[in-house]
């Protein structure tokens, strides 16, 4: 994930971006006509944003109605299928002609095996300059998706829950010793310290992200450690399992958080039954509907670490669009993806879901919300980096993703989670040799 910067804001009319991108489109390709074809969009939003589905359905509603010899087939993806529901596409080249993934590996990674065009080839220079951050899908010199929300993942508390328990709800633990501190005087006023849920292995994965960069001053140490160059077993790298497995062995957890998945566990911030969590933006103003802004606050995660990163947040654009190479209709698809950044459609998603727009057209004023404009200066203001988006898919999916459930559940210990991972990498590596001298390459700039 690159360091997000908002430059300064320019409105363009919805109406001069579509020429634009149809005038693009038509120099790019005689035959295809940008705004003729079927497309079929494998979509995933709904989980960082409740509303995107709903969103996403009108607006190919209104560009149908716009250009009525376009048809666009919607099927929105399931988190736990997400990769490899696309894996399987592209050894077939059948499916989407418009995907999803996740940032960064996800993305690049079937770019590197020819599943996707870059998107660089389809739309202008002029529009990707507004798009805030296609810098975590760069490589090669070209940009492979666009970015349609960020996404950032607050440390949230219930205020009035802090105040029973006799903590300064103005004042959120800034330091790992204080939110240990939290979780013991919560836990002896009966009140459950951190809701969230681990079956599916997502809140140990955000852990990484959130807490084991921690001890990194760069992304760098960790591409190093994926591609073997270093140790991954060293504290540096690993030494958050045993922070992970002490908030376990304190109760600081809800103690179903091992048969519940990530959305299940969310439901108990919400519901006044957790004092705490890390969630999503978009959650976390739906959270602030149902407690009221009074009761929520909303700030970076503790410091546990001690690396440059431990003072970085974690903006991403988390999940982004991209076109296939089998797409019969690629001007016409990303005709589709740029019209969806023209300010009326960016407008529309903030209302709809919450979520800030990832473009800079997207303007400020538009927030309201005092719980929103906080979160919109956490995710925009200072250095951020999502780790998760820089482990190979193989890695995340095998290793990152079970490594955190066998602290949770208790059926493995932090040494034995760090062992998973060295096995996995070295897996990976003997068994995707194209795929790791394409990260070797990408990582080296």
């Amino acid at each position: 994930m690159s360091k997000l910067v908002v430059r300064s804001l320019l409105l363009v009319s919805a109406v001069a971006l579509v020429v634009t991108a149809a005038a693009f489109a038509r120099s790019t390709s005689k035959a295809d006509d940008p705004h003729s074809g079927d497309i079929t969009y494998w979509y995933w939003a709904e989980s960082d944003a409740p509303g995107a589905n709903a969103w996403m359905k009108a607006a190919i509603a209104r560009y149908q109605k716009l250009y009525p010899k376009v048809h666009i087939k919607l099927v929105p993806q399931a988190t736990d299928t997400l990769i490899g529901a696309f894996r399987t596409a592209a050894q077939t080249r059948s499916g989407p002609d418009i995907a999803t993934q996740w940032a960064t590996l996800p993305t690049l990674t079937p770019a590197w095996i020819g599943a996707s065009v870059a998107i660089s080839d389809y739309v202008p220079k002029s529009e990707l300059a507004h798009w805030i951050g296609t810098a975590e899908n760069q490589s090669f010199g070209k940009v492979w998706a666009m970015p349609i929300y960020l996404l950032g993942v607050p440390f949230v508390w219930n205020k009035a829950l802090f105040k029973q328990a006799g903590l300064n709800p103005n004042a959120p633990p800034a330091t790992w010793a204080q939110l240990l501190t939290a979780c013991a005087k919560l836990k002896a006023k009966g009140i459950t310290p951190i809701g969230m849920g681990n079956k599916d292995g997502y809140t140990g994965a955000w852990f990484f992200s959130l807490v084991g960069k921690q001890n990194l001053n760069s992304i760098d140490e960790l591409k190093q450690a994926m591609l073997g160059k270093q140790d991954f077993a060293q504290p540096k790298f690993s030494g958050f399992y045993t922070a992970f497995a002490d908030l376990k062995k304190r109760g600081c957890f809800n103690d179903d958080i091992a048969s519940l998945d990530l959305n299940q566990g969310w439901q108990l911030f919400p519901q006044g039954k957790a004092a705490m969590a890390w969630t999503t933006d978009g959650n976390a103003l739906a959270w602030e509907k149902t407690l009221g802004a009074a009761k929520i606050g909303v700030g970076h995660t503790p410091v546990w670490g001690h690396g440059k990163l431990a003072h970085t947040y974690d903006t991403t654009q988390s999940s982004d669009a991209f076109i296939t190479s089998w797409a019969k209709n690629k001007e016409a698809a990303a005709a589709f993806l740029v019209w969806l950044h023209t300010p009326a459609n960016l407008l529309s998603w903030y209302k709809a879901t919450g979520v800030f727009p990832a473009d800079t057209r997207f303007s400020p004023s538009n927030i309201k919300d005092p719980i929103a404009k906080q979160l919109f200066k956490l995710d925009t203001t200072g250095p951020a980096v999502w780790p998760e988006n820089f482990l190979p898919p193989q890695v995340d999916g095998n290793a990152d993703l079970p490594a955190g459930e066998m602290i949770t559940s208790g059926s493995g210990t932090p040494k034995q989670a760090v062992d998973l991972w060295l096995r996995v990498i070295k897996q990976w590596k003997q068994q995707h040799p194209d795929e790791y001298a394409k990260y070797a390459k990408w990582a080296s700039g």
